[in-house]
């Protein structure tokens, strides 16, 4: 699920994107203010989120992680999860794939 630090400070995030794509994933990069918060929810889709810059506190099956820079989280499909953004706010890819 969650790995901490997969990718090392200075990793461009071209060379992040291109791990992401030769995963099956297609990433599109969001941006979230301060305190946005993701309600619970699910989907069919698998999701690969991988932090740029900031934070955010991820719940996946009542469990929660902190989300940092470099940290890679992939969300299985049909699994409840929620999110609340740092206080610095939140730069990541995100992307979903059918598995």
């Amino acid at each position: 699920m969650l790995s901490k630090k997969f990718f090392p400070k200075g990793t461009s995030e071209e060379e992040i994107k291109k791990l992401i794509k030769s995963e099956g994933f297609d990433p599109n990069l969001f941006s979230n203010q301060p305190g946005y918060v993701y309600e619970h929810h699910q989907h069919p889709e698998a999701k690969l989120l991988v932090c740029l810059k900031g934070s955010m506190k991820v719940t996946v099956n009542r469990k929660e992680y902190d989300f940092e820079q470099g940290d890679k989280l992939i969300i299985p499909s049909n699994t409840p999860h929620s999110a609340v953004v740092g206080d610095k706010g939140c730069i990541f890819f995100w992307s979903e794939k059918i598995i």
